[in-house]
């Protein structure tokens, strides 16, 4: 009798079923493994690169609310100047009294 010959029902036939099974059953395991290791790692750089985003995402906005306060002063300042240059156009003569005045003192100053 040879090894093809052995029913279904023969144990050692049995076995080496079971046995190859088994082996294809770990390699599938092994690979499973890889796979889930690749996805942690892709996940872990994935993390850090959302961590590092919200980071530069935070200075952004701290940076935007800095320039839009900037921008409120500076447009203050703006309007200042125009209403000063209006009211000098309107009294150039006190405006030219004042800038001497001011040029005298820094002299005794400075």
């Amino acid at each position: 009798m040879t090894k093809d010959d052995r029913g279904n029902l023969d144990l050692t036939k049995q076995i080496e079923i079971k046995d190859k099974e088994t082996h294809v059953l770990n390699d599938v395991v092994v690979n499973l493994k890889n796979i889930i290791d690749s996805k942690e790692a892709e996940m872990t750089a994935l993390v850090n690169a959302n961590d590092s985003h919200r980071e530069l995402n935070g200075q952004l906005r701290k940076e935007i609310d800095e320039l839009k306060s900037d921008n409120k002063k500076l447009a203050k300042q703006l309007e200042d100047l125009e209403i000063e240059a209006k009211e000098m156009l309107q009294y150039p003569w006190l405006y030219l009294d004042i800038l001497y005045i001011v040029n005298i003192q820094k002299q005794f100053i400075g």
